[in-house]
């Protein structure tokens, strides 16, 4: 009796390599950390690529997606990908923990797409301050995270300093942005002995300074809110508003320019309303 063949189209060939190969790659994966695995690493290896090349499994194009403000060039660094190389020549597990690592990313993950392409999904970090130490300027993310990375500019972020503050930042925004109008003349917070924030209105030399108490920060900045809309409170020639006492207002007026003309000195000026 004849013995039974198959035969494939010649244009299924590679497909059919290609799942051959990711079988066998598998069965690879299961004894990797075996005593003959780390004696023949490299021929198993040498075989692997042999066969994708074999089989036309070539890296042809590497597509990013979620890519903003992480470098291309640290990425095709860490892939060390060349075009018609083997695809699986790029060790995904490895480059995945080094991408990871770049100051911007969040997660990534990489995926071969057979016959011929790389993807690459990125998450990146998102900015929402700048943390001010010792004269260096680093983002902070939506997760109090420090990206390990220096700004020059502020773009539009509010900035941040104190010890500990980043990790606090998330939460002084949130309750911050409950009152769209005062957020919007946010420039600054200032974290202050690791229990409470100042918050600069305005410009960070020369403006306002909003001393926020302890306990319920966002019921103060609500009260603030509520007395500029009804009074213009923030219109006015003021320099600090300090809000730590609940049933008191104290505004500090700002410095008269000095005249010409020799005057005798005035004291501090500061206006103490009740509530």
């Amino acid at each position: 009796m004849r013995g039974l063949s198959f035969h494939f189209p010649a244009k299924i060939r590679p497909f059919l390599a290609a799942f051959v190969l990711l079988v066998a790659a598998s069965g690879i994966v299961a004894f990797t950390y075996s005593a003959y695995y780390a004696e023949k690493k490299e021929m198993l290896s040498y075989l692997v690529q042999q066969a994708a090349m074999t089989a036309d499994l070539r890296l042809n194009e590497i597509f990013v997606r979620g890519r903003d403000r992480t470098p291309q060039k640290a990425l095709l660094d860490i892939l060390k990908a060349e075009r018609g190389m083997p695809l699986t020549a790029v060790d995904i597990v490895k480059a995945r923990e080094e991408m990871q690592r770049l100051p911007w990313v969040k997660t990534v993950e990489i995926e071969r797409r057979l016959p011929h392409f790389l993807l690459v999904n990125l998450t990146e970090r998102k900015p929402i301050a700048v943390w001010q130490n010792q004269g260096i300027y680093k983002p902070i993310d939506s997760d109090g995270q420090i990206i390990e990375t220096t700004v020059r500019k502020l773009n539009g972020l509010p900035l941040i300093l104190g010890m500990e503050a980043p990790e606090k930042t998330p939460e002084l925004l949130s309750f911050l942005a409950q009152e769209p109008e005062l957020m919007r003349r946010v420039k600054a917070g200032i974290r202050i002995g690791k229990r409470r924030w100042n918050v600069i209105l305005d410009d960070l030399d020369n403006g306002i300074t909003v001393r926020l108490p302890e306990s319920d920060p966002a019921a103060e900045w609500g009260r603030l809110a509520r007395l500029n809309k009804t009074q213009q409170l923030l219109d006015r020639e003021i320099s600090m508003v300090d809000l730590r006492q609940p049933d008191k207002l104290i505004v500090h007026l700002k410095e008269q320019k000095k005249s010409k003309k020799k005057s005798a000195p005035k004291p501090d000026l500061a206006l103490e309303e009740s509530l």
